[in-house]
């Protein structure tokens, strides 16, 4: 598509298509400062354009390739060019929490290379010692026999849904890991759907809110006035 009028669609070989509504559903190109970013990264992260295609390439633990860990890039602007995950909402809060976690704990990002060869990965986070270990870290130290470094971010899909109008939707949700999924549509489905857009809220207050407006639409239907 070259060029969209008021009436017409004009492709790259200039021949034109008359329309009546137009509905754009190619998706959204990553943002200049992305975009800038990945240029100021220089030659390693421009390596990686080749999988990532203008997201910011990163390591296994969110690290900018390139900036030797002093740019941290989480959600659907980066991508792990040995582990690609979906662009959604479920990705980038986990990666978050992940990032918020380690920087709480006060790893180091930017570990010094003692080798200094320009052909040496760069090495993991490491931990501080003064502080103690979370339970999580301490299981991934057992898993991998060192404590010392900071475990990669890993993902665990928690399944998917999707509300599908009428009090109605489609769920597939994950309870464990390498466990049968709990599936449900219609009435079930949605209310799956509810339980877990409940579970999401960040406080008390938003969960009553969220129940007294679906209580009201309930018994007054949704309000389609516009100002």
């Amino acid at each position: 598509v070259k060029q969209v009028d008021a009436n017409t669609i004009t492709l790259g070989d200039d021949s034109t298509i008359d329309y009546g509504v137009a509905v754009w559903a190619a998706g959204n190109g990553p943002l200049p400062i992305t975009l800038q970013l990945v240029e100021d990264l220089g030659k390693d992260q421009e390596a990686e354009q080749s999988v990532a295609r203008g997201r910011v390439a990163t390591d296994a633990w969110l690290r900018a390739i390139g900036s030797h860990g002093e740019v941290l890039c989480f959600g659907d602007c980066s991508v792990n060019p040995n582990g690609q995950l979906p662009a959604t909402a479920q990705v980038a809060a986990q990666q978050g929490e992940y990032l918020a976690r380690m920087m709480n704990s006060q790893y180091d990002l930017s570990p010094a290379d003692d080798v200094g060869s320009a052909t040496t990965i760069f090495p993991p986070p490491t931990r501080n010692t003064d502080l103690p270990l979370r339970l999580s870290d301490q299981i991934a130290g057992f898993a991998t026999q060192s404590s010392e470094f900071a475990k990669p971010f890993q993902f665990l899909n928690l399944g998917i849904l999707a509300y599908t109008g009428r009090g109605t939707a489609l769920a597939q949700v994950s309870l464990a890991p390498d466990t049968p999924n709990v599936q449900g549509k219609g009435k079930v489905g949605n209310a799956l759907w509810r339980s877990v857009y409940l579970s999401k809220q960040v406080s008390w207050r938003n969960r009553l809110l969220v129940l007294n407006d679906w209580t009201k639409r309930q018994i007054f239907g949704r309000d389609i006035t516009r100002l």
